[in-house]
């Protein structure tokens, strides 16, 4: 009798009798079935794709084993001038990790060879986890592994409190572009995390420029400091964030009786605006509250030691 072969991995079945004249038996087959057996478990086919285009088939050895790396080697990156297409004979199934370890404005694609199935295109600098039932290819998730989370991947709903609670998001693994700096935590920026100094680093003082008109940018601090070496006029702040609350310090210069006029959306307790201390070096503290665009109420405090 003939042997045959399984579809996926091409495991030889020995047939009845097959090896009746070879004086090892069936010792030859079995140890290149488990050969084969071990590779789909492990084994690693490397494909240099530099300088290759179009359609390009594995070979059975090939797609037997596990892992598929496109690149010059192992780590070895390769630089695409072309599309290509690497397929598999139809009607055969699997699970693959192909990792496309390639530079360019190119694609790596794997199909069936033939029936019409679906490809996939495997993404650069991934590894992919990709099977196919015998027509259609497909990934298992589309999201490149890598060694990283994003604030993407946690947005999604896929990334629960428990996956986080039992360590396996670590602070290590957040891309830093993805944590909100003291700049962006000022401005409010949206779809950052946040780590917990910041809130504390951005509470640092920011001093204003003095000059006869005093801006106050609310995207650039929460508490503010200015020396007054004139009269002055505090304008209406920029960037206003409704519920944002802090403190304006104004200090006397060496000269002092210093005074200070305000916009018109502050606004004060029976509509009577604070007269600063003259003392030359006083200082006066302003603690403000935005309740609206156009509202931001202040309560000062006058001489502070």
């Amino acid at each position: 009798m003939t042997s045959t072969y399984t579809t996926n991995k091409n495991i030889e079945k020995p047939a009845y009798n097959d090896y009746v004249a070879n004086p090892t038996g069936w010792s030859g087959p079995i140890n290149t079935d488990w050969d084969i057996i071990d590779a789909a478990f492990g084994g690693v086919t490397v494909k240099n794709p530099t300088g290759v285009s179009g359609t390009v088939a594995l070979t059975t050895s090939e797609y037997q084993k596990l892992i598929l790396v496109f690149g010059t080697s192992i780590s070895g990156q390769a630089t695409l001038t072309a599309n290509i297409t690497y397929t598999i004979p139809f009607g055969v199934g699997g699970q693959w990790i192909i990792y496309n370890n390639t530079t360019g404005a190119y694609s790596i694609n794997f199909e069936q060879a033939s029936g019409g199935g679906t490809s996939v295109t495997v993404p650069q600098a991934a590894r992919s986890l990709v099977y196919s039932d015998g027509t259609n290819c497909a990934i298992v998730s589309a999201t490149p592994l890598s060694n990283s989370i994003t604030t993407a991947m946690l947005q999604d709903s896929s990334v629960t409190t428990a996956k986080i609670a039992d360590n396996s998001v670590t602070y290590a693994k957040i891309e830093s572009n993805s944590i909100a700096s003291v700049a962006e935590f000022r401005a409010a920026t949206a779809s950052n995390l946040l780590n917990a100094n910041v809130p504390w680093d951005a509470a640092a003082f920011v001093t204003l420029t003095d000059g006869a008109s005093i801006a106050l940018d609310m995207a650039t601090g929460f508490n503010f400091q200015v020396t007054l070496g004139g009269n002055r006029a505090l304008a209406n702040p920029t960037n206003i964030k409704i519920g944002q609350s802090g403190v304006i310090v104004v200090a006397q210069d060496g000269t002092g009786s210093r005074t200070m006029t305000f916009g018109s959306s502050y606004k004060f307790a029976n509509g009577i605006a604070p007269t600063l201390s003259t003392a030359g070096g006083a200082i006066d503290m302003l603690f403000y509250y935005v309740y609206a665009s156009n509202f931001i109420l202040i309560n000062s405090i006058r001489g502070v030691a």
